[in-house]
């Protein structure tokens, strides 16, 4: 039989994670681009020099919707790397006042595994974190505390503790971090993201905090464009050719 090419693998990974999340089974070990040491997908930039790192912690258990962005960032000059979740970020409570050994021996090996991954990146090129679901509270945590640098940027997606402690410490978190956050939703009308959204805008007023903005998407192709969107506002990749003027004059302001 004759090998099948390069691109079949491809378009089946992304077949596999952008399938419904009943269907999404996927053996990470099967791809050439999985480093089982990190547990994680890595798809280097096809050029000289590194624009930037792009990366993503998902939830478990959910859509993915990471896999078809890969080319996206490589051809712009950006590192790709996708975590592979872990089933205890929605097992134990990043909130609770006493937590188990079990927990800290869990977060301490998720700082260990996450700062290695980050200290074989490039100093120089700017570091932008997506953290789906839960992952979001764990790792401000993980930076809270200094067992991780802080990012340039961070996006999150449908970052929604259900507990009102694990609300209270995300928005927190939030507002006190000095980088940039772009807010994500796919279900802006759902009570929990009012929950959530009423306790961020609270700290954030209290702690003054800027460069934090809410937006809603409506589908996988939005979440591309809604995130390079953004970055083309901080500055960290060029307006597209067809960009209107108004914009041009408001990125020079």
């Amino acid at each position: 039989m004759m090998p099948r090419p390069r691109w079949w693998a491809v378009c089946c990974l992304a077949a596999w994670l952008t399938a419904p999340v009943s269907q999404a089974r996927l053996d990470w070990s099967a791809f050439e681009q999985y480093q089982p040491a990190a547990r994680l997908l890595r798809f280097n930039t096809a050029s000289a020099s590194t624009a930037g790192t792009l990366l993503i912690w998902p939830e478990q258990g959910q859509t993915h919707y990471w896999l078809p962005m890969a080319t996206y960032w490589q051809q712009r000059g950006w590192d790709f790397i996708v975590l592979q979740p872990d089933p205890a970020q929605q097992s134990f409570a990043p909130a609770t006042e006493q937590p188990t050994d079990q927990q800290r021996r869990w977060q301490e090996q998720t700082a260990t595994r996450l700062s290695d991954v980050l200290a074989g990146l490039e100093s120089s090129p700017p570091l932008l974190v997506v953290a789906q679901g839960s992952a979001a509270l764990w790792y401000q945590q993980l930076v809270d505390s200094s067992a991780l640098p802080p990012p340039q940027a961070l996006i999150l997606l449908d970052a929604l503790p259900v507990p009102s402690a694990e609300q209270q410490m995300l928005a927190m978190s939030l507002a006190r971090s000095p980088y940039p956050v772009l807010d994500i939703y796919s279900r802006p009308d759902s009570p929990l993201v009012w929950h959530n959204q009423q306790r961020r805008r609270q700290q954030g007023g209290r702690q003054e905090k800027t460069g934090y903005y809410v937006q809603r998407i409506d589908g996988q192709g939005m979440l591309e464009k809604q995130m390079a969107s953004w970055l083309v506002r901080l500055g960290w990749l060029p307006l597209p050719p067809n960009a209107p003027d108004y914009l041009k004059e408001k990125l020079k302001e």
